[in-house]
């Protein structure tokens, strides 16, 4: 039973959260799944409630470059490959991360590469999955706009996929990896409210080195930990940041376009962000497993200070409207001092109800029990 939404970190005084930095089997779908299950199962045995994996942790980051100069036979096998190891949602695959989960009595957030569910397609998203300790899938985050050559692998996601997820350690919600530079979506998200925050990323890259885009870091500059510290102060929220990390013992003996490969920038360097941007665990690199106790005495000092949801908001000033379904909007609205509201306009409701052939009644049942007022 889920404690009063207002309570922070669900009304616990501290929750134990985990990163596995370790790598999948790249590409290959079965045994990174029972990978995964294993690192769950590990986490749980340490007391970790909340277990999170990186960007596209199943079955790998697309580390290889393609393009029209691509030689046609390698483009095609490669790409079999790829949609062959993407993740079904519901399949064997998840019914076995689910299963861990409940076995471990731990939420898990995966990063993975799913494939689209509608029959007749072949699209692949860059998704995470929110997995609870009952081992129900209790969310999903498409990213909405994959970053550059990502967009030769992935699908957009939509606004259905930005929302915060009440539970029983707090307040959850994440973006992927360069999302977490798009101002306006975070600032929907800290309007929620959130208590935790999962920011997950393919490697730690620096774009200002050079020879190429995607070198590893070695100066302490990758900007997922500047954006993801910045989320932490700005949302007065912890944020949990996993980094990919790959080696060459995780990687097929053969892959198609193996010359294009890079996974140099894969080398972990995940952290645990307190909600004043400092670190309480990490960056660190190499294959570990990452603990932190995350107390919710620093989310009530913090917001006391400042408060982006409650008295530090200026709702009278600057207003957030989330687009949702078939360009209908959702306005949120931080009141000052108090936990945000969702509410959808009479109006609006009405042309939902319509354009969908839905009972008004229902539909406004079905928001009521979303927490949206109408």
């Amino acid at each position: 039973m889920l404690n009063n939404k207002a309570d922070i970190l669900g009304g616990k005084k501290s929750v134990k959260v985990a990163i596995p930095q370790f790598p999948p089997f790249w590409m290959n779908l079965q045994k990174s799944v029972e990978r995964a299950c294993e690192l769950i199962l590990e986490a749980g045995r340490e007391g970790a409630e909340l277990v999170v994996f990186s960007e596209t942790w199943l079955s790998g980051y697309p580390f290889w470059s393609e393009g029209w100069d691509s030689n046609l036979d390698q483009w095609a096998a490669a790409r079999l490959v790829w949609f062959e190891n993407s993740l079904r949602i519901p399949s064997e695959e998840t019914g076995a991360l689910m299963g861990a989960a409940r076995t471990a009595n731990a939420h898990v957030v995966m990063g993975c590469n799913e494939r689209d569910e509608r029959p007749g397609t072949a699209t692949v998203y860059n998704t995470q999955l929110f997995i609870g300790r009952d081992g129900k899938l209790f969310g999903k985050h498409r990213k909405l706009i994959p970053t550059g050559m990502e967009r030769m692998f992935h699908g957009r996601g939509d606004s259905r996929d930005v929302a915060v997820y009440e539970t029983d350690i707090g307040r959850i919600g994440g973006l992927i990896c360069s999302e977490n530079t798009m101002t306006a979506v975070r600032a929907a998200m800290i309007a929620m409210g959130q208590d935790i925050h999962i920011s997950s990323w393919p490697g730690n890259f620096a774009v200002h080195t050079g020879p190429r885009v995607h070198e590893a870091d070695t100066d302490g500059l990758f900007w997922g930990h500047a954006v993801s510290r910045c989320h932490a102060v700005e949302a007065s929220a912890f944020v949990i940041e996993p980094v990919g990390i790959m080696d060459e013992l995780h990687m097929p003996s053969e892959f198609p376009l193996a010359e294009r490969l890079n996974i140099s920038f894969a080398q972990g360097d995940s952290e645990i962000i307190g909600p004043l941007g400092v670190p309480i665990a990490g960056p660190t690199k190499g294959q570990q497993m990452i603990y932190a106790t995350l107390e919710s005495d620093a989310l009530k000092v913090k917001r006391g200070m400042v408060d982006a949801v409650g008295h530090y908001s200026r709702p009278d000033v600057v207003q957030i409207i989330l687009k949702r379904f078939g360009g209908e909007t959702l306005q949120i609205e931080s009141k000052s001092g108090q936990q945000e509201e969702l509410r959808v306009e009479r109006g609006r409701l009405n042309a939902i109800a319509d354009r969908y052939e839905i009972d008004e009644d229902v539909l406004s049942r079905a928001l009521e029990d979303l927490g949206i007022d109408s």
